[in-house]
């Protein structure tokens, strides 16, 4: 849901400043192949594509060029949803549960399911799922923050600039209600993990608790966007099945190359776990 009116979010502790957005330059880069399906949303496809173009832009240019399955912008009735199955026409799926004009809902359920088909391959472990799952939260916060400073000057159409504060509004709501936040504060991001290890490794969309953790992640990604990159190589095909997480950590630090490992690395110390070279 939209707020009605604007919020002010006490962010100091995770914000980046601004002089370290400000190095942050956009690169044009060519979208992937795909399409969208306006069939139950109440809306045009063009502005559906519109909004879902800019919200996998603020990605995308982030990420080296490289080949992505095609894949369709549905319409979903049981919450936003990725697929990894192919319909009859070879294409990926992602289910957005929303309709009409909410395009901060549009941007904000995209976002998430777009970061899981960058994630690549469909072999998960569901142990580790949750992992992927709050990256996938911060992608969306991500993106959101992006577009809201992007739109100022480049929206998708000109009478939509002023959108800009609604998204900014939605996402500030979005982080105003992560009460966990608290706990990571008290406990450290390691000891929350710890705390609530099993409850995510049995369910890996406790959205209170991934979105709590992607607050922590969004700092890194937010100092280096290019970081976004390291996430082709999380599901690598070394990656097993019921694994502890440190192994799937591993895991993905030996796959990815080495401009990524010292991020990996980074992260991986967040949660208590050093990753030797």
């Amino acid at each position: 849901m939209i707020p009605k009116k604007p919020l002010l979010v006490l962010f100091m502790v995770f914000a980046v400043p601004a002089a370290a957005q400000k190095k942050d330059s956009p690169v044009e880069r060519r979208l992937p192949a795909y399409r969208v399906e306006a069939a139950g949303f109440e809306a045009s496809d063009r502005d559906i594509k519109a909004v879902c173009d800019s919200a996998a832009g603020e990605l995308w240019r982030h990420l080296k060029p490289y080949k992505l399955d095609p894949f369709v912008v549905k319409r979903g009735h049981k919450g936003p949803f990725f697929s990894f199955v192919k319909n009859s026409r070879g294409e990926l799926e992602i289910l957005l549960d929303t309709g009409k004009t909410y395009w901060s809902q549009y941007a904000y359920q995209f976002s998430h399911e777009f970061l899981h088909l960058l994630c690549g391959s469909d072999a998960r472990d569901p142990r580790n799922l949750w992992f992927e799952e709050t990256l996938a939260e911060t992608s969306s916060l991500f993106v959101m923050r992006a577009m809201a400073r992007s739109w100022k000057k480049k929206p998708p159409y000109p009478h939509w600039a002023d959108y800009r504060d609604s998204i900014r509004d939605y996402v500030d709501d979005i982080v105003l209600k992560r009460s966990g936040v608290s706990e990571i504060h008290q406990k450290g991001l390691a000891a929350f993990y710890r705390a609530h290890r099993k409850d995510l490794e049995k369910n890996c969309c406790d959205r209170g608790v991934n979105g709590a953790m992607a607050l922590v992640l969004l700092r890194l990604f937010e100092e280096k966007p290019e970081r976004w990159e390291a996430v082709r190589w999380l599901n690598s095909p070394k990656q097993g099945k019921g694994q502890p997480f440190e192994k799937y950590l591993r895991n993905w630090l030996d796959a990815a190359p080495d401009r990524h490992k010292a991020f990996i690395r980074k992260l991986a110390g967040l949660y208590g776990i050093a990753l030797a070279g």
